[in-house]
């Protein structure tokens, strides 16, 4: 089978090439002029640039795929909500109108867990909760707005599905990692509550897995699927693990409700401090249903935990520890960084 991944350098999409080239399939990887290209086009991969905004781009990497895989997308929760929604609602539907344009079979959709994030717990929730209003954050609810417009977009022939990864981690995040290490460096990974709340995770090799599933299983025919990792665990002995990975420890953030308030006094403000959306991911428990992913796709998650960790802290050793972690964090998007965009993508429409 002949694939097509968008975000092939980035976190998710570096893993779930990894895993395909390890099948032996066909990988088409798209990648951002001046990314990791040539590391990807020696394990086996076939690159070409692009990005997004490039609907011919898009359209022209799809010619003869059978399986578009679409991880690209902007994960920096500071960012404007201009820019989120250009990246992740507006390049999703570029990405949509490609695949059909292109005749391609199945799309599977990287989506997130966080699109039923909300003020209260989500213990046991399946694929067929809804929230009655939109999800905590501009993340969460452009996340929303590009899996629906994704699952809607299954016809002439493209059949559509959502994965849903809780806590993205693993060796190799420079994405949520990197701020925790700051996190580390400023005294400790915040716990909520104690850390008494599950905390739904999701290990990138298993998210990689899911995907490989997606896109193969014959059951498969559309709509959402949770993607989790196998173990339960505590938010306070999860973040303490990554804690003691980046070489520091953990402190508390206080009850729920007094962290929130923090939270959005220092929103309010312009102060550093963890976003509301953080907080509820810490302090209010969620345990996810993946039946459906086990039944329909046949997936079963092949990361532990255990090893997980084991795999993370030699990464992060390997990097310098967490202040060379730290200094990957990477700055929001902004609307400026949206102009710019345009920009390009109205020079090559003019070319």
């Amino acid at each position: 089978m002949r694939w097509l991944v968008t975000g092939a350098t980035g976190f998710v999409g570096g893993a779930v090439v990894r895993r395909l080239l390890a099948e032996g399939q066909d990988v088409v990887a798209l990648c951002r002029e001046g990314t990791l290209g040539p590391t990807l086009e020696a394990g086996g991969a076939q690159v070409l640039t692009g990005d997004l905004s490039s609907p011919g781009r898009l359209k022209e990497a799809a010619r003869g795929v059978d399986v578009v895989v679409h991880a690209a997308g902007l994960v920096e929760r500071r960012s404007s909500p201009r820019a989120l929604g250009w990246v992740n609602v507006a390049g999703s539907e570029n990405v949509l109108r490609a695949s059909r344009a292109a005749h391609v079979s199945r799309l599977v959709h990287v989506s997130c867990a966080d699109v039923t994030l909300n003020l209260k717990p989500r213990v046991g929730w399946n694929e067929d909760k809804a929230l009655s209003q939109p999800p905590l954050g501009a993340y969460a609810r452009t996340k929303l707005a590009a899996e629906e417009l994704m699952i809607g977009g299954g016809r002439d022939g493209l059949e559509t599905m959502a994965l849903r990864p809780a806590w993205i981690w693993g060796a190799g995040d420079k994405s949520r990692l990197p701020a925790l290490a700051q996190e580390v460096l400023d005294g400790g990974i915040g716990i909520v509550s104690r850390g008494e709340r599950l905390l739904a995770t999701t290990h990138v090799d298993n998210l990689a897995q899911a995907v490989l599933r997606a896109g193969m299983a014959p059951d498969a025919r559309g709509g959402v699927y949770h993607v989790v990792d196998a173990e339960m665990v505590l938010a306070g002995d999860f973040l303490a693990d990554v804690a003691n990975a980046l070489g520091g420890k953990t402190r508390s953030l206080g009850g729920t409700r007094r962290a929130m308030w923090s939270a959005r006094w220092a929103l309010r403000r312009g102060v550093p401090a963890l976003l509301p959306e953080e907080v509820a991911l810490r302090g209010l428990a969620t345990s996810l249903d993946q039946q459906r992913a086990i039944r329909d796709l046949g997936y079963v998650p092949p990361m532990s935990m255990a090893d997980g960790m084991a795999q993370l802290r030699e990464w992060i050793e390997s990097e310098g520890g967490s202040k060379a972690i730290a200094a990957q964090l990477r700055a929001p998007a902004e609307d400026a960084d949206v102009d710019a965009q345009v920009r390009l993508a109205d020079g090559a429409r003019t070319r």
